[in-house]
């Protein structure tokens, strides 16, 4: 089993959008996501994780996308076969090495479900600190974490 990172091509967008509406936390929500050529700027960078040829997560990253200065991973996403074998974590990478190149700051934040814990872990593990509660953000009764990596010293 061999893994790629790469840049996404219009091809992957199937699979991209299968894994926004078959995995957590998107299918806990009422709202459907969608990924789609148009809405991906020429400095985000929408990448893919394939093993052997076939697309297994990806991750959307917008340099300046939070605050007008800091990175922010806008959506990651790996599918559930995959999970727990180090696609996130090169995904991650992945993204973070994006904004330490791209980024007006060395900072990358996120935002994370209440209800996701397992993923909070995954981002505490990977040196990320819950900073911040938006209650009712994106539906009524779910509240999401903002958090925070300073990537200074990478």
């Amino acid at each position: 089993m061999s893994e790629t990172i790469r840049p996404y091509e219009e091809d992957d967008l199937a699979v991209i959008n299968e894994i926004l509406s078959t995995t957590v936390p998107w299918t806990e929500y009422e709202a459907t996501y969608r990924v789609d050529d148009a809405a991906v700027a020429d400095e985000d960078l929408l990448a893919v994780a394939t093993v052997d040829g076939g697309v297994t997560g990806f991750v959307w990253v917008v340099p300046n996308g939070a605050f007008d200065r800091s990175g922010y991973i806008k959506l990651i996403g790996v599918v559930e076969h995959a999970q727990g074998q180090g696609t996130g974590t090169a995904l991650m990478d992945c993204a973070e090495q994006y904004v330490s190149a791209e980024s007006t700051s060395n900072d990358v934040f996120l935002l994370v479900s209440d209800f996701n814990e397992a993923v909070q872990e995954f981002y505490r593990q990977h040196g990320y600190d819950r900073i911040c509660i938006l209650e009712n953000y994106v539906e009524n009764g779910i509240s999401e974490y903002i958090f925070r990596k300073s990537i200074h010293d990478q």
